[in-house]
């Protein structure tokens, strides 16, 4: 057996098919000999951003010098979760909020949204948790048309999160919330008693006309993706407290100390990496599936395949030099028990090779219920585990016992078993920086800045070229340009 195991989080790579001494030799060959210096500088927020001229600052959000983690009645984060979770946050007609919506997208979405659906059962004090937190990202509305039916414009208050407070999918969604509140409150009233801006521009939350008291602010050098420990986590806080969002806070931190000093056989991060990059390498398999094994980690697919796609996914070197060879694989998955009855099939039988991480949570406690309803939830805590140790069992060893082809599992399917004793913030923040720093070490051996998303920017500016078109057909026959057949056809369609 080949496991690594901290007091948060635990790696079993036994199903790799790779031995440690294999491993070992391929660190010397892959890891580039300034390693060591690169992983301090990035936890002392000092590695450089090239690309964008500013260091990479979001480990020193966990740290205990972070403004988040200050524990005087000044700290305007404490504040604001203390006054919601408490019910004294009032509206402009004098009624407490009951209901918070983050309109953010990608790193503004994810990780609040993943953080806070996963920890929801540890709020630090249930006679406060008083607050719905709902989440609204799609540019389309769709979201939106699902929430404001069920939220009353008197009781929510919104907050705004984006790091450059100019994203037009937010923004987007942000004037319809507008147009829906002004119905019932006076725009002023609204920015004064039902808007909080999380931003890296406090001159733009100014612009907007949020009041300086409801602004939360983080660096410009935290990535958005990287922002979940920042500001960017008030969803979070909400949901499970000041005091539980610091043990997230916590666990990250303590695996940022576990990745800068344990040696290659007990880091879990660069172990992690270093297979990632060999089955990405050595063995040609181009993507990952992310398999939890537990509904409070469903969002985490999502969240690590923004994190290592957008991170990794490049054709440029550090030092902007074109690159001809695979980086990042392609990040998928599910909540593993729901995908046995999907996608498994073609994961035991089909032709297409992939290296998987399984996650599993070994032990709930289940607090809440009575101890019938306890004994009972904790017995399907233990059938989820097994059934996650028995596929990523058969999908490595294979079954060809049987002439029937049916009945045939090639196995020889690589995964980890990523596991916790049980799920808390503390490992919640464990895991979640885990990868972190197997993103950060496969974007140093790969010889990437894994930390800018230049992929995006031109599809954004077509977009708003497209947009522009759109919006002229409203006063003209013609649209302002055209594109090609099918994007004109489009166009004049609408």
């Amino acid at each position: 057996m080949q496991l690594i195991e901290t007091p948060h989080l635990n790696l079993d790579y036994s199903f790799q098919g790779l031995t440690d001494e294999q491993l070992e030799a391929y660190a010397k060959k892959r890891l580039p000999k300034n390693f060591d210096q690169l992983k301090q500088q990035l936890i002392k927020g000092e590695f450089k951003n090239a690309s964008e001229q500013r260091p990479v600052t979001h480990t020193l959000c966990r740290s205990i010098h972070s403004v988040i983690r200050a524990g005087n009645g000044k700290n305007r984060f404490t504040e604001i979760v203390r006054t919601l979770r408490s019910g004294k946050w009032l509206g402009a007609t004098g009624k407490p909020i009951k209901d918070v919506v983050n309109i953010g997208v990608g790193g503004s979405d994810l990780g609040p949204m993943m953080g806070s659906f996963a920890l929801k059962e540890f709020a630090d004090d249930a006679s406060l948790h008083n607050l719905k937190v709902h989440f609204v990202s799609s540019m389309d509305g769709g979201q939106l048309y699902a929430v404001l039916p069920i939220v009353d414009p008197e009781t929510t208050l919104f907050i705004i999160a984006s790091k450059s407070f100019g994203t037009p999918d937010t923004l987007a969604n942000v004037d319809t919330v507008m147009e829906w509140a002004q119905l019932t409150i006076p725009h002023e009233q609204w920015l004064q008693h039902h808007v909080i801006g999380v931003s890296a521009n406090n001159q733009a939350m100014t612009d907007f006309g949020i009041p300086a008291k409801n602004q939360l602010s983080f660096a410009d050098s935290v990535g958005g993706r990287y922002s979940l420990w920042s500001a960017i986590g008030l969803p979070i806080a909400l949901t499970i407290g000041s005091h539980q969002f610091g043990r997230m806070l916590d666990g990250a931190q303590q695996m940022d100390e576990h990745f800068n000093r344990q040696p290659l056989k007990q880091n879990i991060p660069l172990m992690m990496a270093l297979i990632g990059v060999y089955n990405r390498e050595e063995r040609n398999i181009n993507n990952l599936a992310i398999l939890p094994y537990d509904g409070r980690l469903r969002n985490l697919p999502n969240y690590l395949q923004q994190l290592d796609m957008e991170s990794n996914g490049k054709q440029s070197s550090y030092d902007n030099k074109a690159i001809s060879y695979a980086t990042a694989p392609i990040i998928w998955g599910g909540f593993g028990p729901n995908g046995q009855h999907a996608f498994f099939q073609h994961l035991h039988q089909g032709y297409d090779m992939f290296t998987a991480d399984f996650i599993a949570i070994l032990h709930r406690d289940a607090p809440g219920f009575d101890f019938s309803v306890q004994q009972s939830l904790r017995e399907q805590q233990r059938l989820a585990v097994a059934n996650c140790l028995a596929h990523r069992r058969l999908m490595w060893q294979g079954s060809q016992k049987s002439q029937d082809p049916r009945n045939n599992y090639p196995g020889a399917k690589p995964s980890n078993l990523i596991f916790l004793d049980e799920l808390n913030p503390s490992s919640l923040g464990a895991l979640i920086a885990a990868y972190e720093h197997k993103v950060f070490t496969q974007g140093v051996i790969w010889g990437l800045n894994s930390f800018d998303q230049p992929g995006v920017e031109l599809g954004k500016k077509v977009a708003a070229e497209i947009h522009e078109a759109i919006d002229h057909m409203d006063t003209a026959q013609q649209p302002s340009q055209s594109f090609d057949p099918s994007t004109d056809h489009i166009i004049k369609r609408m």
